[in-house]
């Protein structure tokens, strides 16, 4: 079905692709927490949650400034309310429980904080999900904000120290989403399946397309160069190699020049303090 047609009779599971305004019946979770000053109701929000290098310190976000880290996530997932995409005179509800169970990821309020926390560089993170294209908009807030919504692991951790990282999407925001089309109690309803993935953009289609291609073409050219280097040492080839190296050496160089310029700065604002 074309975007912005559901007027004629609907089919049951049929695949439809819709534009228009976000319409927020119910707030999603702790939507107002992530962010500052907006008067509109946050119908869904994408989220990562981050911990600091500087694991072992007692600075926090404020004193230390969040774009002044390098943060690690640690986890990531979607909340949502009750909500849609107002279009030809009705509003469709859109359902993304599938994009949650698709991703493996946890509620908010089931991420502990502190203990053995790990990156989740390695997992299927819903934050960079090829199904969800949300960048007109990211929040950074305090994990402290939502102290009680998300857990500790003891008393001793410091909510101040960790990193929330928001995608919100508020009332009135133009969206792009497709899926699967059902009809519950009168209501239509938009949702994802394996069959038919639920795409869901702040942005139109040929933007998420534009990215789709991007990524495709970013992880084809990491596994094309995980071949070529393992050609180069099948046949025994190491100037590759050497020229991986010298590469590494000056990456490292520069991170280590950039943070003890960071750190050099901080001091100076400590002490002129």
């Amino acid at each position: 079905m074309e975007s912005g047609e559901t007027s004629r009779s609907t089919v049951e599971g049929e695949s439809v692709a819709l534009t228009g305004d976000l319409v927020v019946e119910e707030s999603a979770t702790m939507g107002d927490a992530t962010v500052e000053d907006v008067d509109r109701a946050v119908g869904a929000y994408l989220w990562r949650a981050r911990f600091p290098d500087n694991t072992n310190s007692t600075l926090t976000i404020e004193e230390w400034g969040w774009e002044r880290q390098r943060w690690h996530t640690f986890a990531s997932g979607l909340e949502w309310g009750r909500f849609g995409v107002a279009t030809d005179g009705q509003t469709v509800l859109i359902d993304p429980t599938w994009l949650r169970s698709a991703t493996g990821a946890k509620p908010l309020g089931q991420v502990e904080v502190g203990g053995m926390m790990k990156s989740d560089r390695f997992s299927i993170s819903p934050w960079e999900s090829w199904y969800t294209y949300l960048r007109n908009r990211t929040e950074y807030q305090s994990l402290r904000r939502f102290a009680g919504h998300v857990r500790r692991h003891n008393d001793s951790i410091d909510l101040d120290r960790y990193l929330l990282e928001a995608r919100p999407l508020v009332d009135g925001t133009s969206v792009s989403v497709s899926g699967e089309l059902h009809v519950e109690q009168g209501k239509k309803v938009l949702r994802g399946t394996d069959e038919v993935p639920l795409l869901l953009t702040d942005g139109s289609f040929d933007e998420h397309r534009r990215w789709l291609r991007r990524q495709a073409l970013r992880k084809g050219g990491i596994v094309a160069g995980i071949l070529f280097f393992s050609v180069c040492l099948w046949f025994e080839s190491y100037v590759p190699f050497a020229v991986l190296l010298v590469g590494l050496v000056i990456y490292l160089g520069y991170r280590f020049t950039k943070d003890a310029h960071i750190i050099i700065d901080f001091l100076r604002r400590v002490f002129r303090g």
